[in-house]
């Protein structure tokens, strides 16, 4: 099973992707990149341009994992667009969100807002293909989706929207729009999906995303899809929050040690000179890591205090000093 690490808006930058893929990358086959948007415009942000700029992302320049970047759009001028600007930079595959909820893109018609719509969808993705033809022939497009926008049975319709194109692969986050990240995954509702897109003579790579925090967590979501029959139909999980939580947990799913204090103070240390090198102020450097804190911090037993201290660094000195005492102070686990 080929393990990946999701697209996170905002976190999983070229200073986390370099790092994690130098500490724990044996067990990943592809990192994704935060979405880049595909403006009117036909420009890109400079922030997102440089987040994919294969000068910044030093670790993808030796054989291993692939780096896919995924781009925000609405329509399929602006994918060709942008695909074709990335794939000039060296990329091998592109991958269409198609699965952010925040209303900020849905309202837009972009990400998980598109599902809304499945004949705008369907057009898209047409002219997508054919345009694919041409520039874009030797290029692999892959679509992260969910199961749809309110009803877990839209998928259905979109599972025979896809079908009908030459996709590389589908990641399927087991959940509707209106989930966000909250309930439990739709397994049930996942699998029948699966089927669907099988028999619409889909032909895709079949990916599942969804609530995978453990080794645990991994064996019993492949127990219920091999229940269902389609366990032989997925061929990767995407693994995201559960790598923020543990940066460990693919060597963990494919057996290997579990993450160690020393381990993670170095991913830690590593991520701060990191973040430093782009992110101007302590203060700012200190907020991108408490976005890594908000999960990391189960690893310690009775750390309300420590971590406390932590969310008020407010400079360089501070946060490290907080750092050293939350693991001189308690139990990792």
């Amino acid at each position: 099973m080929n393990l990946y690490f999701a697209p996170m808006e905002s976190i999983t930058m070229y200073p986390l992707r370099n790092i994690h893929k130098e500490m724990f990358g044996d067990g990943i086959s592809k990192y994704y990149s935060p979405f880049v948007t595909a403006a009117k415009s036909k420009h890109f942000k400079n922030r997102e341009k440089n987040d994919i700029l294969p000068i910044h992302n030093t670790a993808f320049e030796q054989e291993g994992a692939e780096l896919v970047i995924q781009i925000m759009s609405g329509n399929s001028e602006t994918f060709l667009w942008a695909a074709k600007e990335i794939v000039a930079l060296g990329y091998k595959e592109i991958n269409l969100n198609l699965g952010c909820p925040a209303a900020t893109v849905v309202n837009r018609h972009k990400g998980a807002g598109l599902l809304a719509d499945p004949d705008y969808l369907d057009s898209m993705l047409e002219e997508i293909f054919e345009g694919k033809k041409n520039e874009l022939a030797d290029t692999d497009i892959s679509i992260k989706t969910r199961l749809g926008i309110t009803d877990e049975n839209e998928a259905i319709k979109l599972m025979e929207i896809y079908a009908k194109y030459p996709i590389s692969e589908i990641t399927v986050h087991a959940r509707v729009k209106d989930d966000f990240y909250k309930n439990s995954p739709r397994l049930d509702a996942f699998c029948n999906s699966v089927k669907r897109y099988r028999e619409c003579g889909g032909k895709a790579l079949i990916g599942y995303n969804g609530n995978i925090f453990s080794k645990d967590d991994y064996e019993k979501t492949m127990d219920i899809l091999d229940s269902s029959n389609i366990e032989d139909e997925i061929s990767s999980v995407m693994l995201g929050r559960g790598l923020l939580e543990n940066p460990a947990l693919a060597r963990e799913i494919k057996g290997g040690d579990k993450l160690s204090a020393s381990e993670l103070k170095e991913y830690l240390t590593r991520l701060y000179a990191g973040y430093e090198e782009f992110i101007p102020e302590d203060r700012n450097v200190i907020f991108k890591l408490l976005e890594h804190w908000a999960f990391i911090h189960t690893h310690f037993k009775n750390c309300d205090k420590y971590l406390k201290a932590i969310r008020k660094a407010r400079s360089k000195g501070e946060y490290l000093a907080a750092v050293r005492n939350i693991f001189a102070s308690c139990e990792f686990n």
